[in-house]
């Protein structure tokens, strides 16, 4: 009866478990088994998490909502930007504090975990989802191509 009454605490508690386990475990085995994690992690569940996450994304909605898309980039990209170049300006010069600005825009996993967990609970629509990785994945070429050539070009302060 217990297991129903406190259902939503087996997250909070495998995090703990995994707390105690880091702390009583040898460093030798810790980092044995960690790699075998990792492996199964990066080789194995990464893949299928991606593939989940593409199979959900409705290619209608980016197609019928492409304002929305640009909408997104511009706040969230443009936030970025403005404080970076707001608080970074005169420590580093207007090119850098802007490039510190668009380097923080290249994040992928972590957000798309968000997004992939906010969909499934219902808290954000399906168009709003598929906005939102399409948003990432269409400017994930053009922020690291940018960041290589001005990068490239130039000395850092």
């Amino acid at each position: 009866m217990g297991g129903f009454v406190f259902e939503s605490l087996a997250a909070v508690s495998a995090i703990f478990g995994g707390i105690v386990a880091r702390s009583l475990l040898p460093k030798e085995k810790l980092l044995r088994d960690e790699r075998a994690v990792n492996f199964l992690g990066y080789v194995f569940l990464s893949p299928l998490f991606f593939l989940s996450v593409g199979v959900h994304v409705s290619v209608a909605s980016i197609a019928v909502y492409p304002l929305m898309i640009a909408f997104i980039w511009v706040v969230a990209k443009g936030s970025k930007l403005l404080v970076c170049y707001s608080l970074f300006r005169k420590m580093l010069g207007t090119k850098y504090s802007l490039l510190l600005g668009l380097g923080l825009s290249v994040r992928f996993s972590t957000s798309l975990i968000v997004q992939f967990v906010l969909l499934n609970s219902a808290l954000i629509s399906l168009s709003l989802y598929s906005a939102l990785v399409a948003t990432a994945v269409f400017m994930k070429p053009v922020i690291l191509g940018v960041l290589s050539w001005a990068l490239s070009r130039g000395k850092p302060p």
